[in-house]
C-alpha cells in the first residue's frame, strides 16, 4: 500500500483509475457505506481529498493486492453488481429485444426476471477484475 503519513498518495488512485476503460467509469463499483459510486466519482472523492474518499482509497488499495478480497467484502461487489446491471438495463433502449436460437425473445423486463442472477454474477467478476487493476503494474 501507498502512504505517507497520515495521507495516503493519490498516485494509487490516478493510476487505478486511468486502467479502467472508459465505458466503465461511469458504471457501479464499489458499494460503500449505504452508496454506490462509479471509478468516477472515486477519483473525484480521493482527488477532492475527502474522508469518503480516503475510507474507499483504502479498501481498494487492499482488495487490489493479490489474495486480498474477503468474504466480507462480496455482499458489498454483489450490490455493486446489482446496481451496475440495473443502471446497464436502463441504458438499454426501450425497444431493446434479443432472441435466443429457441426462438425465445428477451426485452428490458425479462432480462430483469430470467437473467438477473447471471448478469449480476457476470458483473461482479468484472467489478473484481476491474479493481485488481490497481494491483497491476
Amino acid at each position: 500500500m501507498i502512504n505517507m503519513g497520515d495521507k495516503m498518495s493519490k498516485e494509487f488512485i490516478e493510476k487505478w483509475y486511468n486502467k479502467i476503460p472508459e465505458v466503465e467509469r461511469n458504471l457501479p463499483i464499489i458499494y460503500f457505506e449505504g452508496k454506490v459510486y462509479t471509478p468516477k466519482e472515486i477519483y473525484d472523492e480521493v482527488m477532492g481529498g475527502s474522508e469518503v474518499g480516503e475510507k474507499i482509497q483504502k479498501m481498494l488499495e487492499r482488495m487490489a493486492s493479490p489474495h486480498t478480497i474477503y468474504d466480507s467484502d462480496i455482499p458489498n461487489l454483489k450490490k455493486a453488481a446489482e446496481h451496475r446491471v440495473k443502471k446497464i438495463i436502463e441504458m438499454l433502449p426501450d425497444n431493446f429485444t434479443m432472441a435466443s436460437l429457441s426462438g425465445l425473445v428477451i426485452d428490458k423486463k425479462k432480462i430483469e426476471k430470467m437473467l438477473w442472477k447471471e448478469a449480476v454474477e457476470t458483473e461482479l467478476n468484472k467489478i473484481i477484475k476491474l479493481i485488481k487493476r490497481g494491483g497491476e503494474e
